[in-house]
């Protein structure tokens, strides 16, 4: 029984063996015809617009805002705090009086020196009164002189008394010419210690001074007009040249100081930069446009003028340092030193640049490309990067290439994008997309904007 029935089936191996080498040259034959066919299919994309705008070269970088004009007040003399006359958060004018000290070993220091100068000035009177009486004996002396060398010169011409009258006449005069040069020595010396009463006046009266700033050394004052931010002392307090009593910020005045590479000098000097608008090849720094926010102050902007650029490159970082000056107020809020800041600076613009989306870049190698739609095929364009900003990219096309603004440019399915591909555009609000498409949109092949400046 068993002999027949594997005959049979040895008989039926060939017919098998033939249908499936058929088949499968069949399918083999087909296959190239359905590859051909996929081929030919549209490729289904999605295109964003070219556009014009303008596009910026800018550098961000974050900082902190500081006052020009911040000093820690300590008191210049040694005592007791017995007085505080400002609290933190005060708006203090210049040379007002923030605290004080025990003033009372410098007002009796003070009053003391006072006194000697007082007694100095009384010597001083009295040396006065002495020259003028002095003044007056020379006066006296000079007519006695003078009256007994007539008399002696008209006796003695006359003869008409004896020669002991005529000696005693020569006598008289010059015990008169000894009071007139005894006279004279007397105002030189009053003349002298007045002299000396006027150094003396001088001396007390500088006593007098040192005694006045010794006595304000006792007072803690603003040095110029600002808000404290800190008090640090108390009343009780014992304190010395090296205590910190108050902190004192000028908020009219603010600035931030921050360290750029220098190989971004260029952009803030002029130095080979170039641009179609304002910037620094039109006027170095002074044209770059600053603005700063915070995250403290959300919404708000402030704008910033670069005021200064340091001279010199540091040797060690290879930065140099940057100060801009900023507007403390806008919609009645004030930016606070220690505020952190981002700050934004446009160092170069282009007015006119030709933009695509972000999403419509592919890289091939050190190539750049993107694919334009023209008559339902696709258009492969090489292009190099300009300045990027959020959501689009300055473009430049290479080879005598046209992009126009209007042109459909794919930014969804342009992965398998070939040159010449049928395309069909799909719509934004179409909700059905391929898993292809979902992972391009959520992580695009770009290439990285040349010269950003970001």
């Amino acid at each position: 029984m068993r002999l027949p029935f594997s005959s049979g089936l040895f008989s039926l191996l060939p017919l098998l063996i033939f249908t499936g080498c058929a088949q499968e040259n069949q399918a083999a034959e087909q296959a190239p015809v359905t590859g051909e066919l996929k081929r030919a299919e549209a490729a289904k994309v999605r295109v964003l617009p070219v556009t014009r705008q303008e596009m910026q070269r800018a550098l961000e970088t974050t900082t902190v805002v500081e006052s020009e004009r911040s000093v820690l007040l300590q008191p210049q003399t040694s005592g007791l705090v017995m007085e505080l006359l400002a609290e933190e958060g005060d708006q203090v004018k210049e040379g007002q009086v923030l605290a004080r000290l025990d003033q009372r070993d410098a007002k009796a220091a003070l009053a003391d020196s006072r006194i000697a100068l007082q007694e100095a000035k009384d010597n001083a009177a009295k040396g006065e009164i002495a020259r003028r009486d002095a003044e007056g004996a020379i006066k006296k002396a000079t007519l006695s002189f003078e009256q007994a060398k007539r008399d002696h010169e008209r006796n003695e011409k006359a003869r008409m008394i004896s020669a002991l009258e005529i000696e005693k006449l020569k006598l008289a005069m010059d015990t008169a010419n000894q009071d007139l040069e005894a006279a004279i020595l007397a105002r030189d010396r009053s003349e002298i210690e007045g002299r000396a009463s006027a150094t003396a006046i001088d001396r007390a009266q500088l006593a007098v001074e040192r005694a006045q700033v010794t006595l304000s050394h006792t007072e803690i004052s603003a040095p110029f007009s600002g808000v404290l931010t800190d008090r640090k002392i108390q009343v009780g307090d014992n304190v010395s040249g090296a205590t910190e009593a108050f902190k004192l910020v000028d908020l009219s005045d603010l600035r931030t100081r921050f360290y750029r590479p220098q190989r971004e000098l260029a952009l803030f000097t002029g130095l080979g930069a170039k641009s179609d608008g304002d910037g620094p090849a039109n006027g170095g720094f002074q044209s770059i446009e600053v603005t700063a926010h915070s995250e403290a102050l959300p919404g708000l902007v402030f704008n910033g003028v670069i005021e200064r650029i340091s001279p010199n490159i540091d040797s060690t970082s290879g930065s140099f340092r940057v100060t801009v000056r900023l507007e403390e107020e806008t919609d009645g809020v004030r930016l606070l030193p220690g505020m952190l800041l981002r700050l934004r600076m446009v160092t170069e613009r282009h007015h006119d640049a030709i933009t695509v989306s972000k999403r419509a870049l592919r890289r091939e190698g050190e190539a750049t490309i993107l694919f334009a739609v023209e008559e339902g095929k696709a258009r492969r364009i090489q292009v190099n990067v300009g300045f990027s900003g959020d959501d689009v990219v300055e473009v430049f096309p290479l080879n005598g290439q046209k992009l126009e603004v209007g042109m459909q440019i794919v930014v969804v399915g342009n992965r398998d994008l070939e040159d010449g591909h049928e395309v069909e555009i799909r719509p934004w609000d179409d909700e059905v997309e391929t898993i292809e498409e979902t992972i391009e949109e959520a992580a695009p092949e770009q290439a990285p904007a040349a010269d950003a400046g970001q």
